[in-house]
Formats: structure tokens, C-alpha cells, sequence
């Protein structure tokens, strides 16, 4: 049973979840309520939850100022959100649990059995807390992205990671360093975060970070022979965008 706090602001919010929580999600139990960040802290301190349903925007601060304060009280966090698109972009790099407002009764009820079945590390929450942090004081060209695997949990300057492979619903992700880390995240999912920083998808199952592109061999779709030796195909359907790409390189 996830002991469970919900922050939030707009009292409507706070009931919407709360009868989602009610109605299918019986691993919960609800245990407080809070309007904003200096009751949500308290509440936090008193209860010792196991979970925190939290929202960003809220009169005397952010759901964010409220876990900074938080440091070493250990608990899981969902962040909810009605952020803009560049925000959600942040949130992403640091593979911080989220879902949007309005709320969806699936997506909420689906964060929830996620926060049930992993294991929770807090040494893998706080990673992830503080590259938020570094990336809002960074610029694009320094953001780094938490990178979780079976078994550890790095922060990756994005400008290190050379290429992305795709292997079913695993993907491969090439370093800088020499070194790969196998990720239980979608090709796809890659491609939402990191299109932005100068990565582009050659074929189905590969994505390149186009700053280490060496040379391109022709042929049907050809080939990109990338900095660390390795050759990369682009599918005939991406040839056309990619060779107008890298004219501009």
C-alpha cells in the first residue's frame, strides 16, 4: 500500500485525482491533501508518504521548490502539469514520472501501478532532481539527460552521446567515452527528446547526433560513417530531408 499525499493548488484538481485514486487504484491510500508548497512540506514531514502526486505551479512557489526543500525525505514524486512544451522537454531529459492536465483517468492510473511495480532508489530520485536543476541553469548546448538502466542510473551531457540504436522496445546508446548503455526506453521516445539538440533519425532503427557525422556513403538510402568508425544506414524514405541536412553542416 503506496501511502499517498496529492499537492495541489486548484481544489477541483485535487478531488479529480483523489476520485481516480478511490475508484481504481486500491495499492493507494490517500493520507493528506495540500493547497501549495509550504503545506505540502509540512504534510510531507508529518506523514512520511511513500508517494507524492505534485503539481508545478502553485501561489508560493513550485512543486520543484518543494522537493528542493525536501532533500532526504525519502518518497516518490509524479509531477502534474499543464507546462508548456519547452518544460515538458526538461522534465523529459531527467526521466522525472509526469502526467499532463487536464488529467487523464489511464495515464494517472497507469503512473500509479508504475510507482507500484519499480523499485524505488533514492539515490536514482535525487540523480534525477539534480540534473533538472543543472539543465535550467545550463545552455542547450551543456543539458545532460538521466539515463536509467537495469542497474544504474547516469547523467549524460547530451553533446556526448554519438548515436541511439534501436533493439525491439531496448535501446543501445553510444558514448563519447567508448562505452553503451542499454535503456528499457523506445527509439522513439529518444527521438522526442533529443530531435532538438541536433539528432536526427536516419532510419527506423537509428538515431544520430549529426555533429559526428565523418562521411556519408551513396547507395539506395546510403550510409553515414559516424566518428567512432561505426556506419549507420538511412532508409531511401529519409535520404531526400537527410542530404538537405547535412548541406547545412
Amino acid at each position: 500500500m503506496l501511502r499517498t499525499i496529492i499537492v495541489d493548488d486548484e481544489p477541483n484538481a485535487r478531488q479529480v485525482i483523489r476520485n481516480i485514486l478511490e475508484l481504481y487504484c486500491n495499492q493507494v491510500e490517500i493520507v493528506g491533501e495540500a493547497a501549495n508548497v509550504k503545506q505540502g512540506l509540512a504534510l510531507i514531514k508529518d506523514q512520511k508518504p511513500d508517494l507524492v502526486l505534485l503539481d508545478i505551479r502553485m501561489p508560493d512557489g513550485t512543486g520543484f521548490d518543494l522537493l528542493n526543500k525536501a532533500r532526504g525525505l525519502n518518497f516518490r514524486f509524479i509531477i502534474i502539469t499543464a507546462f508548456e512544451q519547452f518544460a515538458i522537454q526538461a522534465i523529459k531529459r531527467s526521466a522525472l514520472d509526469y502526467i499532463m492536465k487536464p488529467i487523464n483517468a489511464n495515464e494517472l492510473i497507469e503512473a500509479i501501478e508504475k510507482a507500484v511495480i519499480t523499485e524505488y532508489r533514492p539515490e536514482a530520485e535525487s540523480v534525477k532532481l539534480d540534473n533538472y536543476f543543472y539543465n535550467l541553469q545550463r545552455e542547450a548546448h551543456e543539458h545532460r539527460i538521466v539515463l536509467n538502466t537495469l542497474n544504474s542510473i547516469h547523467a549524460v551531457k547530451i553533446k556526448d552521446i554519438i548515436r541511439c540504436m534501436a533493439d525491439k522496445n531496448y535501446t543501445d546508446v553510444f558514448l563519447l567515452n567508448g562505452k553503451y548503455l542499454t535503456l528499457s526506453k523506445t527509439l522513439k521516445e529518444f527521438e522526442e527528446i533529443l530531435t532538438e539538440h541536433g539528432f536526427f533519425r536516419t532510419h527506423q532503427s537509428h538515431l544520430i547526433n549529426i555533429r559526428f557525422i565523418e562521411s556519408y556513403e551513396k547507395g539506395l538510402g546510403g550510409t553515414v560513417v559516424m566518428s567512432d568508425g561505426s556506419k549507420v544506414p538511412v532508409s531511401s524514405r529519409r535520404k531526400e530531408l537527410f542530404l538537405k541536412l547535412i548541406q547545412k553542416l
